[in-house]
């Protein structure tokens, strides 16, 4: 085809009101397949072991060093999860009563939102319940995860 055949078929399919622009290109979701290293503002760290699939959405299937495994779905532009963590707060032991009663440490239940970019490769996670008698002190935590296998 020469170029006044294809100029003449867009002109023509312009009049019928048919678009001849190809459909946007879907943006190339980075890959965070690897072994990381979890590390949050209030210096705990982990290993989270991550293996993304793009078939036909982004998933990022996480398992972490506690043996807790995720899914996080690439929601505008960020991997994202909410989940409850059964035993994700621990309350100390501590005295109650006139007579001092000792109540020992216990675990409680937290749903957690948690987001990180695979490109930088930071995220936050959110707390949102408060199960535990002993209250969340701090409801948001950022982290970093530095990839360590290759």
């Amino acid at each position: 085809m020469n170029a006044m055949t294809i100029a003449a078929a867009a002109a023509f399919a312009t009049v019928l009101g048919i678009s001849v622009t190809p459909p946007p290109a879907r943006a190339e979701a980075p890959t965070t397949t690897g072994v990381y290293l979890y590390a949050d503002e209030d210096g705990d760290t982990g290993m989270w072991t991550i293996r993304t699939t793009c078939t036909p959405d982004c998933v990022a299937h996480v398992t972490t060093t506690s043996g807790r495994g995720f899914d996080a779905a690439l929601i505008d532009g960020r991997y994202t999860n909410t989940r409850t963590i059964p035993g994700g707060i621990t309350c100390p032991g501590h005295t109650a009563g006139d007579f001092g009663r000792w109540i020992p440490a216990s675990e409680h239940p937290v749903t957690v939102t948690q987001w990180w970019d695979p490109v930088t490769l930071t995220g936050e996670v959110d707390f949102f319940n408060e199960a535990a008698p002993c209250g969340l002190a701090d409801r948001r935590d950022s982290f970093t995860l530095t990839r360590i296998d290759r």
